[in-house]
């Protein structure tokens, strides 16, 4: 009998775990004119502290953007998963940290010869 119930809780959190694993995810998308290049300049965990009084990193900067010489970036993604919104909640707001990916814009054709 014990082992009955303790299927059926296992079964009952694992259900939980299911519904709620998607509950806490989002993904925001910044776009701009620019066609976006083939790879991700990027990609980083970006952390908020103190409700956003303070942040990890203060700046972001795109190496691989500026040495291609393109018009900035193409596309900024800001995407939230379970285990981050479950850490935000956990810690009253004190910890939020997110991922970040950036992808430059295409580099623009040279013109003339040299």
């Amino acid at each position: 009998m014990r082992l009955k119930n303790l299927t059926r809780f296992l079964s009952a959190v694992l259900l939980l775990t299911g519904l709620l694993s998607c509950y806490g995810c989002y993904t925001y998308r910044m776009a701009t004119h620019a066609q976006p290049g083939t790879e991700t300049a990027t990609k980083l965990t970006a952390h908020s502290f103190f409700w956003g009084l303070a942040k990890s990193p203060k700046e972001i900067r795109t190496p691989l953007c500026d040495s291609l010489a393109v018009n900035g970036m193409a596309e900024v993604t800001v995407k939230n998963n379970f285990g981050f919104a479950l850490i935000t909640v956990a810690t009253l707001g004190i910890w939020s940290p997110v991922q970040l990916e950036c992808k430059c814009g295409k580099p623009c054709p040279k013109s003339g010869t040299f």
